[in-house]
């Protein structure tokens, strides 16, 4: 058996499900306190999106393998781990599917609760990556008029029908930012959003941030959406960890940081860097690690005579982000919710399944139809 000490976020799912028995030790820490000195009898790092991995936390310690089970890095020092020669893994796409659900939950009960008839609206896409491009698909699928803008993948020759950004704000009642957070490079993303660019949304669009917080101004948004100019739905922030109660009491739906969280998105994410450390170190995994089954949800239970209105329903019963809001707002605590609350909002998350694992019975045709659309695709 290798003699490999991991140290491992303690919210990343199923590590030892894959090595435990094939490494020597399994070390589980928070991942937003992780400090050098919990690395000093470790060999191996992984990480999700709360812990900077740079020179402060890696000089003089034994790591030689970073993995982080997320699709960014903007928290990941690339260029210290290249200069020593650490390899690194990450898992690009392992929760697309579970954004795009999630912001399909965001719509379901703002259809419900505003009255919002999104698939007539024209959506904006600000971010085409491995997320993006499955929110776009899902949305192209719903039959909604979709603009995007990825200025990156159009200098490529990757995305033809790209928009500058103004002019994509110009256009849509309803714009969802799934960016990295980057400060350098041809399009840095780092505080974009600012009172300029979002004056240039319509009055009365609807911005929904499930990309980095950073990259809206959150003085200029709050501004926007105190004067009744904009609605927004955040599940990240700009100051995150901490959230004013101020922003978070201005909007339409919040999170915390979880659209990427069902359990199938997370399992992906540790199986996707599993087995890259896996071909790093030389050792033999199973197959795969099986995920609890799910009780099929009645669709006679929700029955509403409007087709989108039923569908809603079903969408909100297997994931409702009301829950999510309410949970905040009383997590609040002298004006703010703090870092230490964020983290365990969480750390305690309740399992969130994608709207592909739910099996549906008692669907009529006209209803499958539109829920095949949406995701679901186990029908008995």
């Amino acid at each position: 058996m290798p003699t490999l000490r991991i140290v491992a976020d303690e919210n990343m799912p199923n590590v030892e499900a894959w090595l435990a028995g094939r490494v020597q030790t399994i070390v589980r820490q928070a991942g937003r306190t992780l400090g050098s000195a919990d690395l000093l009898g470790a060999d191996v790092l992984l990480v999700r999106s709360v812990t900077q991995v740079n020179q402060a936390l890696l000089q003089n310690t034994p790591i030689r393998f970073v993995g982080s089970a997320t699709i960014g890095t903007d928290h990941i020092d690339l260029d210290y781990l290249h200069q020593h020669q650490i390899p690194f893994a990450f898992a690009p796409g392992c929760n697309a599917q579970s954004v795009a659900d999630w912001l399909l939950s965001i719509l379901s009960r703002l259809h419900l609760d505003r009255e919002l008839c999104w698939w007539q609206q024209t959506i904006g896409v600000v971010g085409v990556g491995n997320v993006g491009s499955v929110v776009v698909d899902r949305l192209r699928q719903l039959g909604v008029s979709v603009r995007v803008c990825d200025p990156a993948k159009h200098q490529q020759g990757l995305l033809p029908d790209h928009l500058e950004l103004p002019e994509l704000l110009a256009a849509c009642d309803i714009v969802c930012l799934h960016t990295p957070h980057t400060r350098a490079g041809p399009h840095p993303t780092h505080q974009l959003f600012d009172q300029a660019l979002l004056a240039k949304m319509r009055p009365g669009a609807w911005l929904i941030n499930a990309g980095r917080g950073p990259v809206v101004v959150e003085d200029a948004l709050l501004e926007r959406l105190c004067a009744g100019q904009l609605n927004a739905v955040l599940d990240v922030w700009p100051n995150e960890p901490q959230v004013a109660q101020s922003l978070l009491s201005e909007v339409a739906l919040a999170s915390p940081h979880v659209a990427g969280y069902s359990l199938e998105g997370r399992a992906n994410g540790t199986a996707m860097i599993a087995h890259q450390l896996a071909q790093w170190a030389g050792l033999s995994l199973s197959d795969e690690v099986p995920r609890p089954p799910v009780a099929p949800l009645d669709a006679d239970l929700y029955y509403h005579e409007d087709i989108r209105q039923w569908a809603s329903a079903l969408v909100l019963a297997v994931y409702d982000p009301a829950r999510d809001s309410v949970t905040m707002a009383c997590s609040v605590v002298n004006d703010h919710l703090d870092g230490q609350m964020f983290d365990r909002l969480r750390k305690a998350y309740p399992t969130r399944r994608e709207l592909g694992s739910v099996p549906i019975a008692q669907a009529p045709p006209q209803l499958r139809d539109w829920l095949v659309r949406l995701g679901f695709n186990d029908f008995t």
